[in-house]
């Protein structure tokens, strides 16, 4: 872990805050606005924002005479991430009021059926979020964010213990956060890591510049963006299925290199097996009927994973995560019963208790009531337009999925970031699920199941913490000002946006374009399930169904096998990870490429510098990977949110 430097008081300082306001007032409408005309996810610019953010402070502290704690940097670099992250809350309520009276809801005959809760069917509306109509789906949106982040922040403190704590999996992503923190904040002391770091940044902002910010700012793609698709040369050989590509993007080597070599084998095998191997067979013995010639390597991925993978993904993460559990079963124990010093004087080692309840307990007992909350909300909120439907049989399926799949699917998905950096995608689940209930109605679908959950991300955060000295108190302090503040702000920024000019419109350019989509698949599962479309049967669902309606198949089956994998590799030494192989199968296979890339980048350092040299400047460079990035990402938006503003005056 890294050294302490804190001064022992708090780290949630005026500093910290006013960051927090930083990003609120001057990233969060840029993320909007971005999200709007070009179609970026907020993900895609929050490296920028928490990297240009950091830097402002600590040049700023440094003109002044004073300095940030790494602990500062931290919980500010961490927190304005949130900003960012969260900032289509709005937008998402006015995108929903669009999917409720759009085209699709009209020819697929549920307009006037999505329930009022989830958005108004009013087709005429004044351009504002503040009416009456928006007060249900408002009420909606904010009970769901409450219980989901209790269930989000006591599992992954659970989580933290068992997987950091007992088991020391390395999270090599929350040592990346830990060290940009860090080397930033203060280079007076790791002045040769900020040598290196800076090095690598000015190399990143340069090749972005190239891959990214001609595209933003002149609207001319250089490079192949997200990635450089071989597929149509495989096609053309008589590999018919099959996909390869490489994404250039340099944060995908930076994960590449930093973790385990093994896991980046695995991962690159379960790549190659799924989409080089095993998706041409399927074509080949007439498995994988969605395949059309001429499909590219996005189609391919979406379409294999609905058809071939969903099923065998779901047995194999839930091996991969319970079965080193079952095999290291003692960690578990002592994670809820710790375990006596044995000496002089025999004690037990406690933790801080809250109510009379260790603080693990405390957290489980939490997450349990958020989680079975959840689902009761879940079904009330049915109850209301669909009473019929609200049954026992309704109610278990709400708790099966947001207590029952997201806890297994969390466990999983932290053994994946704290091995790989990386998470699993396991999609459909929730529309698996419905479809083979047997459910008829449209209200479910528009229900907020929490399927998959946040607390592997908030297990690598705790993490970090640790590997930054900063009070996990601290952090969730800094987090409860960035929380509401993000989603005030956001309400009224798309309010703003909306009053500007209609959305989807030809001012916000990519909302015309993607909420059709967006609209598309959140009316065709509730369109097919009710049976509103009579369009006859779809492939896409029959294709998903049979995964859940074979389930002893399709999915025990894989877990068996997996199950026995994780076994023999520990008794045997195998130098393999089936959670590696797992993520191969359920990333596109151009990121596998690029990640194998990075580790062998990794290995090739390694042997030069040595193994030392290695272990103390890895997560130093990716850090500086991904501080150029994010910079040149913040200034190619910058000009084109200048240019873009021009071009709108002008009309």
């Amino acid at each position: 872990m890294a050294e302490s430097t804190s001064n022992g008081g708090s780290a949630v300082t005026w500093r910290v805050v006013l960051a927090i306001l930083y990003g609120a007032l001057v990233f969060e409408p840029a993320a909007i606005w971005l999200n709007l005309v070009a179609g970026l996810n907020p993900w895609q610019i929050i490296n920028s924002a928490e990297y240009t953010t950091l830097l402002l402070f600590t040049t700023i502290a440094a003109i002044m005479g004073a300095r940030l704690t790494r602990q500062e940097a931290f919980v500010m670099f961490s927190n304005v991430g949130t900003t960012i992250s969260e900032s289509l809350f709005g937008v998402n309520l006015i995108l929903a009021w669009y999917i409720a009276i759009s085209e699709y809801a009209r020819s697929f005959g549920l307009y006037g059926k999505i329930p009022f809760w989830y958005a108004p069917t009013i087709p005429e509306l004044p351009r504002t979020l503040f009416q009456a109509v928006f007060i249900p789906p408002l009420l909606v949106a904010i009970a769901s964010a409450l219980l989901t982040k209790g269930m989000d922040l006591s599992l992954a403190y659970v989580l933290y213990k068992i997987y950091a704590v007992e088991e020391k999996l390395p999270f090599p992503g929350a040592r990346i956060w830990a060290e940009s923190s860090i080397v930033l904040a203060e280079k007076h002391i790791w002045r040769d890591k900020a040598r290196v770091m800076i090095s690598v940044a000015v190399f990143s902002l340069l090749y972005t510049f190239l891959l990214y910010g001609v595209w933003f700012m002149f609207g001319v793609q250089l490079l192949p963006v997200p990635w450089a698709d071989l597929t149509s040369s495989l096609e053309s050989i008589g590999l018919n299925g099959a996909s390869l590509g490489f994404s250039l993007d340099l944060l995908l080597i930076s994960i590449g290199m930093i973790m385990p070599w093994k896991v980046n084998v695995s991962i690159f095998i379960g790549g190659i097996f799924a989409y080089l191997i095993g998706a041409p067979m399927a074509v080949k013995y007439g498995l994988f009927t969605l395949w059309r010639p001429g499909m590219n390597l996005g189609d391919i991925f979406q379409y294999g994973l609905l058809q071939l993978y969903v099923g065998p993904l779901i047995g194999l993460s839930f091996a991969a995560g319970l079965a080193p559990m079952v095999i290291n079963w003692r960690s578990v124990v002592r994670v809820f019963r710790p375990p006596k010093i044995r000496g002089r004087e025999a004690s037990t080692v406690s933790e801080p208790t809250i109510w009379g309840l260790p603080l693990t307990r405390f957290a489980l007992l939490i997450y349990l009531l958020s989680a079975t909350g959840l689902s009761l909300f879940v079904y009330y909120l049915v109850y209301i337009v669909e009473p019929q439907y609200a049954t026992i049989q309704f109610l278990l399926i709400f708790l099966a999925l947001i207590v029952g799949f997201s806890t297994l699917f969390q466990l999983a998905n932290t053994r994946a970031l704290g091995e790989a950096a990386t998470g699993i995608n396991l999609p459909y689940v929730k529309e698996g699920a419905l479809l083979a209930s047997g459910y008829r109605g449209v209200a479910a679908w528009f229900t907020p199941i929490y399927v998959y959950g946040g607390a592997s991300g908030w297990t690598a955060v705790y993490v970090a913490c640790d590997w930054t000295n900063t009070k996990k108190s601290d952090y969730l302090k800094a987090y409860f000002i960035a929380f509401p503040l993000t989603y005030l702000m956001g309400l009224i920024y798309a309010d703003i946006f909306w009053r500007i000019a209609p959305i989807p419109s030809s001012a916000y350019p990519a909302s015309a374009v993607f909420w059709r989509v967006s609209a598309l698949w959140a009316l065709l599962w509730p369109a097919w399930a009710s049976g509103a479309l009579k369009t006859g049967e779809s492939s896409v669902a029959s294709a998903l169904l049979s995964h859940f309606s074979n389930w002893p198949t399709r999915i025990m089956v894989p877990f068996i096998v997996g199950a026995v994998i994780v076994a023999l590799v520990k008794i045997f030494s195998i130098p393999f990870e089936l959670i590696g192989f797992t993520i191969g199968i359920s990333q596109p296979i151009s990121y596998t490429m690029t990640m194998f890339i990075g580790g062998i980048i990794a290995r090739i350092l390694e042997k030069k510098k040595g193994s030392e040299w290695f272990k103390e400047y890895v997560a130093v460079i990716s850090a500086g990977l991904g501080l150029g990035e994010g910079l040149m990402i913040a200034i190619s938006v910058a000009v084109a949110l200048i240019m873009k503003s021009l071009w709108l005056l002008v009309y």
